[in-house]
């Protein structure tokens, strides 16, 4: 099931709640215990620093929670 769905993710787009791009879905960050998705792995849109954005990163993506999902469509749209 979380390969699945990691595939339906994979590629989609990822908004803040204006509707401005931070980046692109390229993988999932999860637990390795229980198997829960703890984050979203982002490859940030060209001239943003990750430094200036409330996540932290893992090697060159930003880890976005899972709760800061608002909703998901063709896009997935983040709380703030």
């Amino acid at each position: 099931m979380p390969a699945a769905f990691s595939a339906e993710l994979t590629g989609r787009r990822v908004v803040d709640s204006r509707g401005d791009l931070l980046g692109t879905v390229v993988d999932l960050f999860m637990d390795d215990v229980t198997g829960s998705v703890l984050g979203l792995l982002l490859e940030l849109d060209a001239g943003l620093d990750p430094k200036l954005l409330p996540w932290s990163t893992f090697g060159e993506h930003l880890v976005v929670p899972t709760e800061e999902v608002a909703s998901i469509d063709e896009d997935i749209h983040l709380t703030r």
